[in-house]
């Protein structure tokens, strides 16, 4: 069909065609009942003479087929009322379901630098009837025909009119009128940035208000509250939850009244919601998990945290209600964050109320004497956060946030401070045990600080008055503290005499505080006295911890680490001259003490260590006294014993408690840390222990002399089948590879070096167990490799069968994320990398690209030349199956210039084949995590950029990269223009808040 066999015949046809596409969409939007009614559906057909210039203007008047050149021959616009409505309706089936649509043809205008950034902005779909419909009589006529769908807002429709009327129907000038058409254009440019598309966006942003609004008034005419009541399984609590959260509260007048009542009702809901077991949610499609009480109390949390102003002592009381029942620790720390946050100065409720809420706050906590135990750290939370020195806010802009700061004005809080610190006070001296009084301690430690803008003379007056009476208080209950605590508080008063020195020797008394610091410094003097006063505490700091303060750093503020090691060192040794057989038992007593302490920090005992390894050495006789009379704490300590005297020169007494031990329980692991740091050449006895310990079923015993033979093998250790197989065997048995967290070995030792390949499958048979490749398996990994990679990577196959993978709740992830030292071993032979993983690929087709293709995106982070070789080998074999193995690996790339050459020779082998071509655009367009606003259309730009060169190549690559060039074209005007829409009402949001 030429444009004369258009203007003659089929111009009528195509104005038909469009009327019944135009009718068919208003029928189809008729009969959904929930879509946006259009403000009008227009049709038309392209005039002969509009149809004439356009060819034209490219060239093709001659064509001999114009259908084939043009595609909107027929035309129907769909003009909305607001961009709402418009993103309804493409989010619907209407066009898909009644029209075959040329995918490839659609178009999003949108103004983008790739088009110049013209402003004409819609959805354009170009669509035929679909074959069961051009089979019936009345449609017959239109098969093949094609129409393009334009879908547009009425803004845009009256721009779009407006303009084509008056500048693209405008006649060429040669001479006159040029410019003054192109300011023309800029003011239509102009129309359209500054008021017609900021208008649509007040539109939308107001439509969605009022249906936001209209959702709301539902809930408030259901009575949401009786209805989570009387809710029945934990499926329906989360969704009215979330529905009082989202559509009733952010919208209710008064909100203030109504607030208790629904806290009460919540925390009803949470105490419930704990008893009911969660329920499937059943859909047309499958069951899925339903909501389990867990979701529910974190909503809750989240509503409470939102609206804790609407009510304060409310908002706590129901937080205290919920935390005594709580034991996970992530959740019972959030309750304690949002009541800090509450009972904390907001420099926008202190605007409006000044210091009211936290006045309030401490009237309801109650009485310091009587705080529940299951309750004390919101109460302590509490009284810690009216201490505070520093009021803070959030400020929110469409892009950007401010911090704001300012100090609390001490004089109108000067009488809740003090309330504060005596409650605190009470609260420690009624704390059962250290870590509540750490609490307080920290939490008095709040009183001591001052914001980070610089206090004002009379906060600063102030805190040092605060100072002085924690500083009292402590120095009065001197005699009762733990050592632990004594060396905590005596640290951060160390601190404190430096803070009160520096303001009595300036020259300058800017803070009129001189007599405050004074007082302060000759209290921390007193207190310091009071805690050194008992020589064992003096003791006790030099050998545990790492907060004990020296005499000399009293008088140099200057920290020197070297000075104070010296120091604890000579200490050290005077105390060691000191033991003797006649001090023997208080030494013990003492020695039992520091034992005492408890930390998981492994600075707290080397020096403790030390002492307990030189004195042993020097004394055996007082040191096997010790180990036959030591409680429980003491022997936690058996192997610096061990190894001191090993190392003593009368080893009677070492044999005896050796013996002692190896045939007692409960002690092998300190056995086994004494034969790793001494290395006793003693085979028989470590063969014994290693037997012992697998008696006991003692596995970390067990792995502590396994280690041993990984890292001292063959020195001191006894054969393979006596000692690493037995410990091995056993581990396996208990499905328990737990020794490879302690299996620190930063070189491949000879053990690995002289590797049999039956230990490398025992090594792996144990870790299979391993929930995931940690570093320290990955390392192991490594090691194991250098001799059998082969069995390397049958272990990492064997994890992704492994019974636990892809079970809920197990924890088991197969395929590692990312390799460390691993990556080099696995690497070194492409070759055979691609064939063990090609072997899973028979067995675990389905998404076999998040398993085994994960796996060798961990093992070739970048596509080397020798891993594109071996990919290519897979390619050439010519084999469908192959080809989607080497897809599925591909996909977990980036479309990285490096997988091109695959990517391209998959295409070239597999021309036309659906499979292929949809898994190398998967490659190509795979972004990963993006940054910012406009990440995915930055990202698709670049990706065009490294696309671009394949048009140059052979018409199989070629074609597929034209195809998708300008499918990421429609992609990045797609999320320009959902970037757009995002950032335009944000911006509206926040003008809205700042008009409130």
């Amino acid at each position: 069909m030429n444009i004369d066999e258009y203007e003659r015949s089929y111009f009528g046809r195509y104005l038909s065609f469009a009327e019944t596409v135009r009718h068919l969409l208003e029928s189809a939007i008729g009969a959904a009942g929930d879509l946006p009614r259009p403000q009008s559906i227009q049709a038309r057909a392209k005039t002969p003479a509009s149809l004439r210039k356009r060819l034209e203007e490219t060239g093709s008047l001659e064509a001999a087929d114009v259908a084939s050149i043009r595609r909107d021959l027929a035309g129907v616009r769909l003009i909305f009322y607001t961009n709402n409505d418009v993103n309804r309706f493409t989010n619907s089936s209407v066009v898909f379901d009644n029209f075959d649509v040329d995918r490839k043809a659609t178009k999003v205008h949108h103004p983008v630098q790739e088009n110049g950034e013209v402003r004409y902005q819609a959805i354009h779909y170009t669509v035929s009837l679909n074959a069961a419909r051009a089979e019936l009589p009345e449609y017959r006529m239109f098969a093949g025909m094609r129409c393009e769908i334009q879908i547009q807002t009425i803004l845009i429709h009256a721009w779009a009119e407006t303009s084509h009327d008056i500048v693209y129907k405008a006649d060429n000038r040669e001479g006159f009128g040029n410019e003054a058409l192109q300011q023309i254009r800029k003011r239509f440019n102009r129309i359209m940035d500054k008021y017609l598309v900021p208008a649509g966006y007040e539109f939308q942003r107001v439509q969605q208000d009022y249906e936001r609004l209209t959702a709301g008034k539902q809930l408030f005419d259901q009575d949401v509250l009786e209805s989570l009541k009387t809710a029945e399984d934990n499926n329906r609590r989360y969704e009215l939850v979330q529905s009082l959260s989202d559509d009733l509260l952010p919208l209710y007048d008064d909100i203030t009244s109504i607030f208790p009542e629904i806290l009460d009702v919540l925390v009803d809901a949470t105490e419930e919601a704990r008893t009911t077991p969660p329920k499937a949610l059943e859909t047309p499609f499958a069951s899925f998990e339903g909501y389990d009480s867990q979701q529910i109390i974190d909503k809750v949390i989240d509503l409470i945290d939102q609206y804790k102003y609407a009510s304060v002592e409310n908002s706590f009381l129901a937080l205290k209600r919920i935390f005594p029942r709580e034991t996970d620790e992530r959740r019972r720390t959030r309750i304690v964050e949002i009541v800090g946050r509450l009972a904390g100065y907001h420099l926008g409720a202190w605007e409006q109320v000044g210091p009211g809420i936290q006045y309030r706050l401490a009237d309801v906590v109650g009485e310091p004497n009587a705080v529940a135990t299951d309750v004390r750290p919101l109460v302590v939370e509490v009284w810690k956060s009216l201490l505070d020195g520093e009021a803070t806010s959030t400020t929110w802009s469409a892009d950007s946030v401010s911090l704001n700061s300012g100090e609390v004005p001490v004089a109108q809080v000067r009488e809740l401070r003090q309330r504060a610190l005596s409650a605190l006070f009470t609260l420690f001296d009624s704390a059962e045990n250290d870590r509540d009084r750490r609490e307080v301690f920290h939490a008095l430690q709040n009183a001591t600080r001052s914001g980070w803008n610089g206090p004002g003379a009379e906060f600063v007056q102030q805190s040092l008055a605060d100072n002085l009476r924690i500083a009292e208080f402590f120095a009065g209950r001197a005699d009762h503290l733990s050592y632990e605590l004594r060396e905590t508080i005596e640290h951060a008063a160390l601190y404190d005499f430096y803070r009160a020195s520096e303001l009595l020797a300036a020259e300058a008394d800017p803070f009129e505080c001189r007599t405050q610091a004074a007082a302060l410094k000759s209290a921390i003097l007193v207190l310091r006295d009071r805690f050194n006063a008992d020589q064992t505490y003096e003791r006790y700091k030099v050998l545990v911890g790492f907060e004990g303060v020296m005499p000399w750093q009293w008088d140099d503020r200057e920290y020197d680490h070297e000075r104070v090691e010296t120091y604890r060192d000579e200490q050290l040794e005077l105390m060691l001259a000191e033991a003797g057989p006649k001090t023997q038992t208080d030494w013990l007593a003492f020695l039992e003490r520091c034992a005492a302490t408890r930390s998981n920090d492994g600075a707290t005992f080397p020096r403790l260590v030390a002492f307990l390894d030189r004195l042993s050495q020097r004394s055996p006789s007082i040191s096997g006294f010790m180990l036959d009379n030591c409680n429980g704490d003491l022997l936690r300590f058996l192997a610096p014993f061990l190894n001191g005297l090993f190392k003593a020169d009368d080893q009677t007494v070492y044999r005896r408690i050796l013996e002692r031990f190896l045939s007692e329980r409960g002690q092998l692991w300190s056995l086994a840390a004494h034969w790793s740091s001494s290395k006793p050449d003693d085979i028989d006895t470590l063969t014994r222990l290693l037997h012992r310990a697998i008696e006991e079923d003692d596995r970390a015993a067990i792995a502590e002399c396994m280690l041993f033979a990984m890292r001292n093998f063959p020195d001191g250790t006894p054969s393979h089948d006596d000692f690493f197989r037995p410990a091995m065997r056993h581990l396996i048995a208990a499905s328990d590879p737990r020794w490879v967290r302690i299996s620190f070995m930063p070189h491949r030792t000879r053990f690995f070096q002289e590797l049999e390949r039956g230990d490398a499958e025992l090594i792996l048979d144990n870790l299979l167990e391993s929930p995931e490749v940690t570093h320290e398996v990955d390392r192991v990994l490594s090691y194991v490799g250098e001799t059998h990679l082969d069995c390397v990577w049958d272990y990492l196959g064997r994890r992704l069968d492994h019974p636990k993978e892809g079970i809920e709740g197990s924890r088991y992830q197969a395929a590692p994320h990312r390799l460390n030292r691993l990556v080099v071993t696995l690497s070194s032979d492409a070759v055979l990398a691609v064939a063990k993983v090609r072997g899973w690929f028979g067995k675990r087709s389905t998404l076999f690209s998040y398993y085994g293709g994960r796996v060798l995106k961990a093992a070739f982070p970048k596509v080397t030349e020798a891993f594109a070789a071996a990919l290519l080998s897979e390619v050439a074999k010519g084999r469908l199956e192959d080809a989607k193995f080497v897809v599925a690996v591909m996909q977990n790339y980036r479309g990285e210039a490096e997988t091109h050459q695959v990517l391209k020779e998959l295409l070239r082998k597999f021309p036309n084949d659906e499979n292929v071509e949809d898994g190398v655009a998967r490659s190509i367009r795979n972004n990963g995590v993006v940054h910012g606003e406009f990440g995915f259309v930055e990202s698709f730009r670049n990706k065009k950029a490294l696309l671009e060169p394949w048009l140059s190549e052979d018409e199989t690559v070629a074609r597929f990269a034209r195809q998708q060039l300008a499918e990421m074209d429609r992609e990045i005007l797609s999320e320009k223009r959902q970037a757009d829409a995002r950032r335009a009402l944000r911006e509206i949001e926040y003008a809205d808040d700042d008009e409130d």
